[in-house]
């Protein structure tokens, strides 16, 4: 902090409230806070304590210990008179800015007129633990060009208090604590004291700052406004588009130790969407290192989404329909893993749907402890409508995840049955885009996998049907005596085991039997095995 604003320091225990609040409703402890505290706060922490029980299940910490007493005017507890400062907070506001799409939309609404004015900008050191001191030093110093660009005074705060609160809960929970409560030290300067909102109105569950919860973190002396909680990410984008050279200085890239933008990160992505739908193509290649495309999406790997990225996925129009999917697929992924179908199904979203759950570790198909997926009665109407493709032009096909077993099954159906089609990819990233495997399957007769597991496979057996395609399972003999066993008789042919490769592709009439077999099994589902007696 500057040596000139060491005077407006509220010598008192204000900023620490919104964290130690949060903190004893996670823990179970009680707050006791050996300083008077007005009415206003005493309300603003019993609430946020009250509202993380609703969300999370905390408790409420006894706030007993806080003396429930106005605060005389002239001094308080801590022998500190706000009043006596020189320089008195009049019409000083403050915003937090970090320069994400956030606080630089709530910039450009103050510049514009749009919103109240700013009279300060706010930015915080010690909240990006990926930053090595010299990458620190010189987003610092792109942040105080961009005040300086828009003539308004930043002021440099540094905190370790999200250094203390990550050894008990995510970023996620905290940062709205740790960010208003870092900006409470200047108290006795800012009248008012702003912070960017990154869910709209729209979002009501819990999250570490929201429009309900900022506000309770006011004081007497500040006021904390949430704002633009009414703009979701796509709006704030246009907005900050309005303004060319402050978008090109947006700094959204948390993940690695870079100074700007990767453009290959979610948060990255995230952004640089936006952009593409309003038509600013221009800016992104200004803010980021690489370009945008489907495929880099696709390519995502590491955390779950933000929760704002819904809200851009759902303002994709038609003509960005490779987008949509592209962001579909990857919420695919985080939420299923590797039982994602790799032509785009969703068994979560299936299970959902249909008024169920899949739990993360659930088995999907037939056999011992397996989930079927339930499916609508007009999916079953249609399945049954259908028939195997006798003139589809690739006899079988192999579009699986690389392990040893997909390789070795590619091998030895090219050796023993006709010309078909294979298609490995990576386990750790995405691969095709479920479209290409979509239409791969609707040009196969036959699709084959290799299963390590007893049990029949649900997903690839229902994306094989839906698309007209006979599914058929390869797998060790004593998984196949064992999953037999389980199975009714009339759907043993949709698995076989290694060495029936060697017998070739099976004639129309037994891939029409095994095509219906799938098909009944799908519909009606697996009776119960009865104990023999």
């Amino acid at each position: 902090m500057p040596k000139e604003l060491i005077r407006f320091v509220a010598p008192a225990v204000d900023p620490f409230l919104p964290l130690a609040t949060l903190l004893a409703s996670y823990l179970g402890e009680d707050l006791q806070v050996d300083q008077t505290l007005s009415p206003t706060q005493i309300e603003g922490l019993t609430s946020a304590a009250a509202l993380f029980a609703q969300w999370w299940d905390w408790s409420i910490p006894n706030l007993s210990g806080l003396q429930n007493a106005a605060v005389p005017p002239s001094e308080n507890a801590t022998g500190f008179n706000p009043s006596a400062v020189t320089g008195p907070r009049g019409d000083n506001a403050g915003l937090l800015f970090t320069r994400g799409i956030d606080s630089t939309a709530s910039l450009v609404a103050a510049l514009d007129g749009s919103s109240a004015p700013v009279t300060h900008l706010l930015g915080i050191d010690g909240i990006e633990p990926n930053h090595s001191p010299r990458v620190a030093a010189e987003v610092w110093a792109d942040t105080q060009a961009v005040a300086d660009l828009v003539s308004l005074p930043l002021i440099r705060l540094t905190t370790n208090l999200r250094e203390e609160a990550d050894r008990l809960l995510p970023w996620g929970q905290t940062h709205g604590a740790v960010l208003v409560g870092t900006a409470l030290v200047l108290s006795p300067l800012l009248a008012t004291l702003s912070i960017s909102q990154t869910v709209d109105n729209s979002h009501a569950g819990p999250h570490g700052s929201t429009s309900r919860l900022d506000p309770m973190w006011s004081t007497d002396s500040t006021r904390v406004k949430a704002v633009h909680s009414e703009m979701d990410r796509v709006h704030k984008a246009a907005l900050v588009a309005t303004r060319p050279a402050l978008a090109a200085e947006i700094k959204v890239c948390w993940e690695g130790d870079t100074r700007k933008n990767c453009g290959r990160c979610l948060k990255c992505l995230h952004t640089m969407t936006c952009f593409e739908l309003l038509g600013a193509s221009e800016l992104v290649e200004s803010a980021f290192h690489k370009p945008f495309s489907s495929e880099a999406i696709r390519q995502l790997a590491g955390p779950g989404p933000a929760t704002s990225l819904q809200q851009v996925i759902d303002a994709i129009d038609e003509d960005h329909a490779v987008l949509r999917e592209a962001w579909e697929d990857y919420l695919s992924r985080v939420e299923n893993g590797q039982r994602r179908g790799l032509a785009g199904l969703n068994p979560s979203a299936r299970f959902a749907a249909a008024g169920g759950s899949l739990s993360p570790e659930g088995l999907v198909g037939w056999g011992l402890h397996c989930q079927q997926i339930p499916l609508s009665l007009d999916e079953r109407h249609r399945l049954c409508a259908m028939s195997t493709k006798a003139q589809a032009p690739i006899d079988w096909c192999l579009a699986d995840r690389k392990d040893a077993g997909s390789v070795e099954l590619a091998a030895e159906l090219t050796d023993h049955w006709t010309t078909g089609a294979v298609l490995i990819v990576d386990a750790e990233i995405s691969g095709a885009p479920p479209g290409a495997v979509s239409r791969l399957l609707s040009a196969s007769k036959v699709r084959c996998w290799l299963s390590d597991s007893p049990h029949l496979d649900g997903i690839r057996l229902i994306e094989a049907i839906e698309h007209g395609c006979v599914p058929i399972q390869f797998m060790d003999e004593q998984h196949l005596r064992s999953l037999c066993a389980e199975l009714p008789q009339w759907a043993s042919p949709l698995v076989r085991s290694m060495q029936q490769v060697e017998l070739g592709l099976p004639n129309e009439a037994e891939l029409q039997l095994i095509f219906q077999a799938a098909v009944q099994l799908a519909v009606l589902g697996s009776p119960p095995v009865m104990a023999a007696s």
